[in-house]
């Protein structure tokens, strides 16, 4: 039996391929989106530790660590609006790269299962000459027997 021989082979590469590049641009913006939450959570746990070493702050209070508190309070915040307008803004350019994956990928599927029907029917079709052939062959046996 000769084996199946797809025709459209090359196109289906050429979308696995291209699956695959998406399919990395996905997880690089994934990575990105994640880093940049744990960055904010770090920043934020920082926040509170520094208020909380305020409030657990006894006796007399210099006026200048205070100020110099304020100062790392207020640039932590303005970091954690920073890391947030980053984060949207990754976020929707996420969301842009996985539908352009989720479209890829259909695309790759389709010709995928174009590809496994036709060899289905290919094998379905050389089983059945096979019979054919094989009961052609006992025919003729028999009238010579």
């Amino acid at each position: 039996m000769r084996r199946f021989r797809f025709r459209l082979e090359k196109l289906l590469v050429l979308r696995r391929h291209a699956e695959k590049e998406w399919e990395i641009k996905l997880a690089e913006i994934t990575g990105m989106c994640i880093r940049l939450e744990k960055e904010m959570i770090k920043a934020e746990s920082e926040k509170i530790r520094v208020l909380v070493e305020l409030k657990a702050g006894r006796g007399m209070i210099d006026m200048e660590i205070l100020r110099y508190r304020e100062h790392y309070t207020g640039r932590l915040n303005q970091r954690l609006s920073e890391l947030e307008d980053e984060l949207i803004k990754r976020r929707i350019e996420l969301e842009k790269i996985r539908k352009k994956y989720i479209e890829v990928s259909r695309d790759r599927k389709v010709i995928g299962k174009l590809k496994d029907r036709r060899g289905a029917e290919y094998y379905k079709k050389s089983k059945l000459e096979e019979i054919k052939i094989t009961d052609d062959i006992n025919v003729k046996k028999n009238k010579f027997n």
